[in-house]
């Protein structure tokens, strides 16, 4: 079924940012150089004698708000420097001209004198405490925290292993913007910030000032867009301190050096204890996290909803630290911090079937989750068949043959948190001959708009062309958050159900009004005994609201999808080349076929691309080198492979309609098999190395 959701944006009608007309005045940010300098002086009197409107963070009255659950970035520091840059890129003040160019010269004629200082590059320079990025703090370490299930064994075998994942970056399609103005005594803002509606309150509390926001679609988000909060706070300062409309526009370089949404950068030390048949019997997990210049790191805590993964291991220790360095501050990236975690463990699992000399296939085999609900000491899993998933894989002779010196075909098994607890609104509404679905979202490019549309229009048994959708400011929005955690599955299929039986309460009672007690409906059309019909929409203006609710039995996540991935890797001139993936993936009852299909392919190429090629690179100093798509690695649609998804429903008893989340559980799982896939193709050469790190060096058949 084609998607109604794009028809426009393919046209050029895609009601994006840019799309929205703007009678004011233009921003741009003079940032930081340097990765970690003391702001001596700001003299922004050249500017401003020339016409420029100025904001820095002395003239920014903002409140910091303590960490949220969110794991994108948050308000815990100020969005603009005050008395010291902490990262390269870091906005140090805000320059308003009449057009972009204008504000661009004058932003040069800011002076800024810096003093600079030892940058904290990575983990080890961090935990040496030399030199602090907060130093309030009096340490690097901003967040640590030890989560036990269980006792650790003593054997009978142990290995130990150390991992690293390496910072990458989300690049949205479309970079941040916004526009903001003043109206009344607040601030409205038109935006492409992930979960509006939601974050307008965080706003609110930061400013003291009333905010409306207005969403627009996103051109892709994926978690990066949550950090768009932090620009929000200063344009909308800004349009309420001078008192005039202001929009701006990210740079693509702007986004790779302070997007404040880095995805994470980690580092493992885990033991695994297990018998000589390869059964685990304990993992005790260490990481370290890279939060870069931030207080904290949700993304380091959200793998406490998939400690053990797929496996049935109860016997568990994680033991997280996260620290501060002066790089782009991590925020949510696809996953929020799962994918690394589904990787490493997949890794373990690698390594303990070499240990003992037995195929990788099999050990997974042994620990793999059989008997559905399963409830793990973290979490309850609803559902489910990952064996079953596995011998799918493991069927798959035509893809096996393809392995010889050159090519190595992996596997690899997941799950991952979907939906975590929370509540989601929409309204619906019969108004000038359609029935119209309010969101209080911009669109991200999933097609979240299409499946509500395609719900409302199965539930009320009517043609497609009968409904459509519109995108609510947060005043006329009932409580929504939108896409985040793989929860629009189950929240828009909970809201759209309970919308729609109010509403055919209310159309109900008013088709009876008209043709009597005794009437049917089929069709959109209510009918009378006696021949008569109506349809709903000619009964006149409706509107209705439901907010849907769920909550997890344990832990916050509600349902788990599972997947498992082949995937076939060639070296070949130089270069490791993914040639074939297939992926058979568990997502529940499906709402729509092609969406889900279309969602597994994303989140398996970027889980590619971060195997092989993506990474934020730096200097002896600390200085960004990614400064480029190029510079960072993205790669082309000439280097993604053929991406085969077979669907194999396991319908969860937790969630409306049987649907489970899958946006995010593709990523790790296709990184774990291009793994596997390398170091298999190493094995086959005689190589013993170990592939500890991604991205994937290419030397390693050098």
């Amino acid at each position: 079924m084609p998607r109604i959701d794009v028809l426009n944006a393919l046209l050029g009608k895609g009601g994006f940012l840019d799309d929205h007309p703007h009678r004011g005045k233009y921003g741009v940010f003079v940032r930081s150089p340097y990765p970690h300098a003391r702001i001596l002086s700001i003299d922004a009197s050249k500017a401003i004698n020339e016409g420029a409107l100025v904001l820095t963070g002395r003239d920014f009255m903002a409140r910091t708000i303590g960490l949220t659950e969110r794991e994108g970035a948050g308000l815990e520091t100020l969005p603009l420097a005050v008395d010291k840059a902490r990262y390269q890129g870091e906005p140090v003040a805000l320059v308003i001209a009449d057009d972009v160019y204008r504000a661009m010269d004058l932003a040069e004629l800011v002076d800024i004198q810096y003093e600079p200082l030892k940058s904290v590059r990575n983990i080890d320079d961090a935990l040496k405490n030399d030199s602090l990025v907060f130093e309030e703090l009096g340490t690097n370490i901003v967040q640590s925290q030890v989560i036990e299930y269980g006792q650790m064994p003593n054997g009978p075998r142990e290995i130990e292993l150390s991992l690293y994942w390496s910072r990458s970056s989300g690049n949205p399609i479309e970079t941040f913007a916004a526009i903001t103005y003043p109206e009344g005594s607040g601030v409205t803002i038109i935006s492409n910030i992930q979960g509006g509606r939601a974050i307008v309150t965080e706003i609110e509390r930061s400013l003291g000032i009333p905010i409306k926001h207005i969403p627009v679609r996103h051109g892709g988000s994926f978690g990066s867009k949550f950090s768009l909060i932090r620009y929000l706070i200063i344009l909308a300062y800004a349009a309420y301190k001078f008192k005039t409309p202001i929009k701006w526009i990210e740079t693509r370089t702007e986004h790779l050096m302070a997007s404040n949404s880095s995805g994470p950068e980690r580092r493992f030390r885990i033991k695994a204890y297990f018998d000589g048949n390869g059964v685990v019997k304990g993992l005790d997990i260490s990481i370290w996290e890279d939060a870069g210049a931030s207080r904290g790191s949700g993304q380091a805590f959200k793998p406490l909803g998939i400690l053990a993964g797929p496996y049935k291991i109860r016997n568990l220790r994680y033991n997280a630290t996260v620290v501060a360095t002066n790089k782009n501050p991590a925020g949510a990236f696809r996953g929020a911090g799962t994918p690394p975690h589904t990787w490493a463990l997949e890794r373990v699992m690698d390594a303990i079937a070499d240990e003992l000399g037995i195929d990788r296939a099999e050990v997974r085999r042994r620990n793999l989750i059989d008997s559905f609900p399963y409830e793990a000491p973290y979490a309850y899993y609803d559902s489910g068949n990952p064996r079953g998933l596995l011998e799918l894989a493991l069927s798959r002779n035509d893809i096996f043959s393809l392995m010889d010196e050159s090519t190595g075909v992996g596997i690899a098994v997941s799950t991952d948190p979907s939906t975590p607890q929370g509540t989601e609104g929409i309204k619906l509404s019969i108004k000038n001959g359609k029935i119209i679905v309010g969101l209080g979202f911009g669109g991200e490019g999933q097609g979240n708009e299409h499946t509500a549309v395609k719900l409302v229009s199965q539930l009320l048994d009517v043609p497609m062309d009968w409904v459509t959708y519109e995108y609510l400011p947060s005043d006329e929005s009932p409580e929504a958050f939108g896409p985040g955690g793989s929860r629009m599955a189950v929240f828009t299929a909970g809201a759209v159900l309970g919308a729609v039986e109010e509403l055919k309460t209310r159309l109900y009672n008013k088709a009876a009004n008209v043709l009597g007690g005794n009437i049917t409906y089929e069709k959109g059309y209510f009918r009378s005994s006696d021949g008569k019909r109506i349809s709903i929409l000619e009964l006149g203006n409706e509107e209705v609201t439901f907010t849907y609710t769920a909550e997890a039995k344990i832990g916050r996540f509600i349902a788990y999808p599972f997947a498992c991935d082949i995937a076939v890797v060639r070296y070949e001139d130089g270069r490791f080349k993914p040639i074939k993936h297939v992926v058979y993936l568990d997502p529940g009852n499906v709402i729509d076929e092609e969406l889900v299909k279309e969602q597994i392919i994303g989140g398996t190429a970027i889980g590619i691309s971060l195997a092989l090629y993506e990474a934020y690179r730096y200097d002896e100093d600390g200085n960004l080198l990614t400064l480029s798509l190029g510079d960072y690695g993205l790669p082309t649609v000439m280097d993604i492979p053929e991406i085969e998804v077979h669907i194999v429903p396991s319908p969860s008893p937790m969630t409306p309609m049987g649907v489970k989340g899958i946006g995010e559980v593709p990523v790790g799982v296709a990184a774990a098999a291009v793994t596997n896939a390398v170091e298999d193709i190493l094995r086959r050469r005689g190589s013993k190395v170990k592939i500890d790190r991604v991205p994937i060096d290419p030397a390693l058949l050098t």
